[in-house]
């Protein structure tokens, strides 16, 4: 497994924001910030950018970050359900125990980065561009890979339950450690994929197998 590059935090005291509701726009300029228990709230925002900034504890309420670029930012224990990302540049972005319910990476471009702990149900990563990102447990049922392009991903102790990677392919992807009853795919996504012996059962129909 290659060492996925961390966010690059600089060492040494951050300005912390406090406790209070911002206007994503307001932040738009700032670097080297902590946001700490904070709502964020906005419109919709078309190239906007965040870099190094962590956000400790926090809500994004309707906020829409399209074709955004994110760099050096950690989440942490955020609540980001609904959060639209689609077509975003993100490069050395860690989100940690957060909550990613409905969230729309489709599109997006992701390097570096690392979700972990997450609460992810039907987040939609639909032809999204994935190299060296890593998934280490979390719940991610229902969720969305169909398209997208999985280079040096890592899958570790996921509920991939009824999660969607049609025209995915998924060559040199080790799912063993994950959990599902079922998956949505085709014969051909599935070809080089590595699988524990009890997915067999949910992988058999998709090869037309029926056992007796």
């Amino acid at each position: 497994m290659k060492k996925i590059t961390a966010p690059r935090i600089p060492d040494g005291d951050l300005t912390v924001y406090p406790n209070d509701t911002y206007f994503i726009e307001d932040i738009g300029e700032v670097s080297e910030q902590i946001f700490r228990k904070t709502t964020l709230t906005g419109e919709i925002f078309e190239h906007f950018h965040l870099e190094t900034i962590i956000f400790d504890g926090c809500v994004f309420d309707s906020v829409s970050l399209v074709s955004a670029n994110l760099t050096d930012v950690v989440f942490k224990n955020c609540d980001l359900s609904n959060l639209d990302l689609m077509g975003a540049v993100i490069h050395r972005v860690r989100f940690e125990n957060c909550k990613l319910i409905g969230v729309n990476f489709s599109d997006a471009t992701l390097r570096n980065c690392v979700f972990v702990d997450c609460y992810a149900d039907y987040v939609a990563f639909r032809y999204a561009n994935l190299k060296w990102v890593a998934f280490e447990a979390g719940a991610y049922t229902n969720s969305d890979f169909s398209g997208a392009q999985l280079v040096d991903t890592y899958l570790e102790r996921l509920d991939l339950n009824k999660a969607q990677f049609l025209n995915c392919a998924l060559n040199g992807i080790d799912l063993s450690s994950c959990i599902f009853e079922s998956i949505t795919a085709m014969p051909q996504d599935l070809k080089g994929v590595s699988i524990d012996f009890s997915h067999a059962p949910a992988l058999m129909p998709l090869f037309g197998i029926r056992v007796k």
